[in-house]
This record gives structure tokens, sequence and C-alpha cells, in this order.
């Protein structure tokens, strides 16, 4: 009876993970392919880049100062995007593989750890929730496998997939807070509503992973990261397609969404032509090792 009640248990705190989880970005391949110019743009402007660096720099030495990430060791970053996190990796990692569902992504990766001279990254383009992890070869192979904010991991399989790469540890980090005034405002004068709650927090996310884990057997280490940005947009085109994007539903963020976000920015640009977006963000980071696991009850 004591097994199968935990069996239930489990059982429901993983259907409340699914649930929790925003699982509508995840297999979306061409979504994620339209984002990557305009994410590999950004992160090369000088004020978005310097933001963005704040942050990978600061988690890197989180990382660096519990050991995870030395010169005879392996990791893995899963979702990885234009590859930001991994070129930060690589400088003392032994080597850094990257994972992203988008093909786009990919090449901006590569291409990013080429102009940084790393030898020793690589990047993958896997549906990661679906993808066969022992036959890739990846099943205990690295040392720290990471992923921040990405559904590549919102999925109980790409959950397990995440754990079965690890030979030593996991990492995840997810919005809990985002408190921008900007987005506010948008959401309140052009739409008419409060800006939805997976937009401006996963905290419930962050929970469900945690008590999952912690119910599992794993010791999960927290820890709150708090970033405060200010960042300066020109009202332009693409700003107001990333804007839409982010603030609204991907079937709601149409050409008619674009213009009316446009002419919000053009009507709210300072003298220096631009609009300074301030914002608050707290991140909710969870590390683990695979192998420290105890069945406490």
């Amino acid at each position: 009876m004591e097994n199968q009640d935990r069996r239930e248990t489990l059982q429901e705190l993983e259907q409340r993970f699914i649930c929790a989880s925003d699982q509508r970005k995840a297999g979306r391949k061409e979504s994620w392919d339209l984002r990557a110019a305009d994410w590999d743009t950004k992160y090369r402007r000088e004020d978005e880049r310097a933001e963005h660096e704040v942050r990978i720099r600061d988690m890197a030495a989180w990382l660096r100062q519990r050991g995870l990430l030395g010169a005879d060791q392996d990791v893995a970053d899963i979702g990885c995007g234009p590859g930001r996190f991994a070129a930060e990796f690589a400088r003392t990692a032994r080597s850094v593989l990257g994972v992203d569902i988008s093909p786009k992504m990919v090449e901006y990766g590569e291409a990013w750890c080429r102009e940084l001279g790393l030898a020793n990254t690589r990047f993958t383009a896997v549906d990661f929730a679906h993808a066969d992890i022992a036959g890739l070869g990846w099943e205990g192979k690295f040392d720290l496998v990471f992923s921040s904010i990405t559904p590549a991991v919102s999925t109980m399989q790409g959950l397990e997939n995440l754990m079965r790469m690890s030979r030593g540890w996991c990492f995840n980090a997810s919005f809990v807070y985002d408190d921008n005034p900007l987005h506010t405002d948008m959401m309140r004068t052009l739409f008419g509503r409060e800006p939805r709650r997976h937009k401006t927090s996963h905290s419930h996310w962050f929970y469900e992973l945690f008590s999952l884990l912690w119910k599992r057997g794993y010791y999960p280490e927290t820890f709150y990261y708090t970033q405060l940005k200010s960042v300066r947009l020109q009202p332009d085109l693409n700003t107001a397609r990333r804007l839409a994007r982010f603030l609204l539903e991907e079937e709601e963020a149409d050409e008619t969404a674009v213009r009316m976000v446009l002419d919000y920015l053009e009507k709210h640009a300072d003298g220096g032509g631009a609009v300074t977006e301030d914002s608050e963000c707290r991140y909710g980071w969870l590390l683990w090792n695979v192998q420290d696991r105890h069945i406490r009850d």
C-alpha cells in the first residue's frame, strides 16, 4: 500500500508538472527559426549584449564556484539558442554541446563560437523533447546538463532526457517574477488586459519541478537571481514584431497587432528617438545531482 501511495503521489506530481509547463512552443522548429536572426542581432547590439552577458557571466560564475565548468568536464546546453551560454561555458570546460530544435539557432551558435575562436564547442539541431538519447550516444556522457528558460524540458520525456544525459549534475533556470511597467502599460492600453501569467512568471513551473525532484528522492539546490535591466528600444518594425510575439499568443501577434505596438512605440519615443524599457526580473535556479538520490518515504 505504501509503494502504491508513493506511485500515485508521483503520478500526481508529474501531471501537475506537465500542466504547469508552457508546452505550446515545444516542437515548433519553424517558430524558433523565425526568431533566430532577431535574437542574434539583438544580442550583438551593445546595450542588449551588455545586459544579457551580465546574467550569463553571473550564472557561469555560480556554476564554476561549485566546480561544474572545469577543464576536465563536458557540458551540454539544452535549448541553446544562438550559443551565448555555450560560448561562456566553453571558456573553462573541456567541451560543450549545444542542442536546439532550430537549425537556424544552431547556425548562429556555431558562427558565434567561431568568431570567438572556441574550438571545443559543437552544436546540433534536435527536437530534444522527443530525442532518442541512447541512439544519439548521449546517455551519461555529460558532467553538467544545463537548461535555461526553454520548452525543451517542459515535458516529462524532455526532463527524463535531461537527466539521462548527465553522469553528475543537471541545472534548470526559469523566470519566477518579471516586473516590466512598459509591457504592462502596452497590454492595458493596446489590448485592454493584463499581461498573461505565463508571460510574466514561471514560478508555478519552478515550484512543480522542485516538488517532483524532491519526491523522486533528489536534493535540488535553489538560488534566486535578480536582474535590473534598462534597454533602449528603437521604434521600428523588428522591435514591434519581437514585442508582439512576446506579449501575445502566437496566433494573436499578427500584422495588425504589430502595427499597434509600433504606433505605441513611436508615440512614446523620447527626445532621443527611443523608448526606455526598465524591468526587474527574478530567476529561479535549480541544481541537482542525478547520482545523489534516496527514497525518503
